[in-house]
């Protein structure tokens, strides 16, 4: 019996795990200017469009400098914006659902909805 050995593409894995991380540092992004600007008292669409505003360039984010000093935007590029818009809302709700009256997965699905109505209303 002849066996065909497998192959693991380890930097596809690399790069998954790198696109994953990126995902989360701007989740944390969004989530402390969104977080911050309801405990300062702005409101729920004031502080969601900070968040936005404030996430739009990539070189606004200190986090992400040295990705983009690295990779450039060609690891932003390759980011699932529904899977980040999910990551985006699950830690809203974690970190300050409770100020906004969100929890669990429901509360994650009606801020994500709300997230991407606000940012395609900054498009217009």
């Amino acid at each position: 019996m002849c066996q065909i050995p497998i192959m693991v593409n380890a930097l596809e894995t690399k790069e998954i795990n790198k696109i994953t991380s990126l995902q989360k540092r701007i989740a944390k992004n969004y989530s402390g200017k969104f977080c911050n600007g309801i405990g300062i008292g702005i409101s729920k669409e004031g502080a969601a469009r900070l968040a936005i505003s404030e996430n739009k360039e990539a070189k606004f984010n200190p986090s992400l400098w040295f990705e983009l000093a690295s990779s450039g935007k060609e690891n932003l590029k390759k980011i699932n914006q529904d899977e980040l818009d999910e990551q985006i809302s699950k830690r809203i709700v974690d970190d300050c659902g409770g100020a906004i009256g969100l929890s669990g997965q429901k509360g994650v699905n009606t801020f994500k909805e709300y997230l991407i109505n606000i940012r395609n209303d900054m498009l217009d």
